[in-house]
């Protein structure tokens, strides 16, 4: 019996992205029953990297969930003056809490507006605002050698609203018809680079494991697909040779993940982005990580079929 398999495993995000994750498993894992090699999938490449691990899930739930398409994608900054800085997490939470219902709030008007005019069709509008966000901060300690870092909060947002609208929700109330800003609010239309927000991600990211991060996100979400694995495509020796000789052969990688088949007909054109080879010396296994984009100006369009009486 072969002591180490190659898995190969796919991680479909969206309708514009992918990536390939191609690391060794042993005999064990190889021969789990299908229900088990799914839950299997899902962490088995997190595990194998794990200081990415945020990244790397951020960036499959903002590739599954928000696209450049709709035009209605904010990366937000909040931030707090002075006067309203919070003491603690819960007063933080509590005023993002507010923020959003603030946010929804505003977004069901814009929908009821939309129905007003179509009832069967309020033109895409949306019955609510989605989102993702973080919230972080960092205790001073002398001890550690730590500064403070005011409470802040970063959200990528999906809605209807204008910029305006965006900055002008983040109040409070100091009275009977009386609100006052909270703090600085930074608001800009998101860029898409080849189907995400890897620059992006990477940012609100970078301080994981040193400061303290709280997340957040609107119901709703979906999470990215993962197809059955293949444990036989690759041996060791194959994988190797991905990671060293062909690591940056886009013919390589195109040749074998560049048109993918999908149900009802449906297929799929890939461009490779560029992919991370890993060593672990203790293992003397690779891992490799290919990340690949469907660019939505390149793909099939369906033919409309006519039925002739």
């Amino acid at each position: 019996m072969k002591a180490r398999y190659v898995r190969e495993q796919k991680t479909i995000c969206g309708k514009e992205y992918m990536e390939v994750d191609l690391l060794n498993v042993t005999a064990s894992e190889h021969r789990a029953s299908v229900r088990a090699k799914k839950q299997f999938a899902s962490s088995l490449a997190m595990k194998r990297c794990n200081d990415r691990n945020a990244l790397r899930k951020l960036r499959w739930k903002v590739s599954e969930n928000f696209t450049e398409r709709k035009k209605k994608t904010w990366l937000v900054h909040l931030t707090y003056s002075d006067d309203f800085l919070p003491e603690h997490d819960e007063d933080a939470q509590k005023a993002l809490t507010n923020y959003i219902e603030r946010l929804n709030r505003r977004q069901r008007q814009k929908y009821k507006e939309a129905m007003a005019k179509d009832h069967h069709n309020p033109g895409g509008v949306l019955r609510k605002v989605k989102y993702i966000a973080v919230t972080e901060f960092q205790h001073a300690d002398e001890e550690k050698g730590l500064k403070e870092v005011r409470y802040h909060h970063h959200m990528i947002l999906e809605c209807d609203l204008s910029i305006d609208e965006i900055k002008d929700l983040w109040v409070t109330r100091c009275g009977k018809g009386w609100v006052e800003p909270l703090g600085l609010v930074k608001a800009d239309r998101a860029e898409f680079d080849k189907g995400g927000l890897d620059a992006y991600c990477e940012y609100i990211t970078k301080y994981e494991g040193k400061r303290t991060h709280k997340w957040r996100q609107s119901k709703g979400l979906r999470m990215p697909t993962q197809p059955r694995p293949n444990d036989t495509r690759y041996t060791p020796r194959k994988l190797a040779e991905a990671a060293t000789l062909y690591i940056d052969d886009k013919k390589f990688w195109e040749d074998r993940y560049g048109v993918l088949k999908l149900g009802h007909g449906e297929v799929r054109q890939y461009a490779f982005v560029g992919a991370e080879p890993r060593f672990n010396e203790a293992t003397a296994e690779w891992h490799v990580i290919a990340r690949f984009w469907a660019d939505p100006r390149r793909q099939e369009t369906k033919k409309a079929v006519h039925r002739w009486e």
